[in-house]
């Protein structure tokens, strides 16, 4: 399940970001969360797992400035506005939240950012966002992958 600190109107569900849409097709009818605080920060977006998985990788993806008419993002598409400039991707160890290796992001551009760490165990992630140029936090896509056999990462 994915849960948002906050979320502008039932239009910008949290459950939208782990459908496996990339793009945020149909933004503003359900195609991504947009948080509900303007120009507020910090806010976040949990995916709680069913489980406690074994992850070595997770990706962000989010909003495109022409939502109306995405494209299947790659890992070097960029934003002007619309996305997600200052995050952290976490963990949670089970009592606190811990920053993935290399996932505390600023002065970010891109669209979809992927991280890559050694294997965690984990019963939920969150991305917490500290800053957007469209002054909205807005996530179109999380998605977490478990550790390959052997457990690296």
């Amino acid at each position: 399940t994915a849960v948002g600190s906050s979320t502008l109107t039932a239009n910008f569900p949290a459950s939208a970001t782990i459908n496996g849409d990339r793009k945020g097709l149909g933004w503003g009818s359900g195609g991504g969360w947009n948080d509900g605080t303007l120009n507020a920060w910090p806010d976040w977006l949990e995916v709680r797992f069913n489980g406690s998985p074994t992850i070595s990788e997770i990706h962000v993806f989010t909003l495109q400035d022409n939502y109306s008419a995405p494209v299947e993002p790659t890992p070097t598409t960029t934003f002007n506005l619309s996305g997600l400039s200052d995050f952290t991707v976490e963990y949670w160890t089970g009592t606190a939240w811990q920053a993935v290796p290399g996932g505390v992001v600023t002065g970010n551009n891109l669209i979809w950012r992927q991280f890559l760490f050694p294997a965690v165990t984990t019963s939920k992630i969150r991305v917490l966002v500290t800053h957007a140029p469209d002054r909205y936090s807005r996530i179109t896509e999380v998605e977490a992958y478990t550790a390959p056999p052997g457990g690296g990462g």
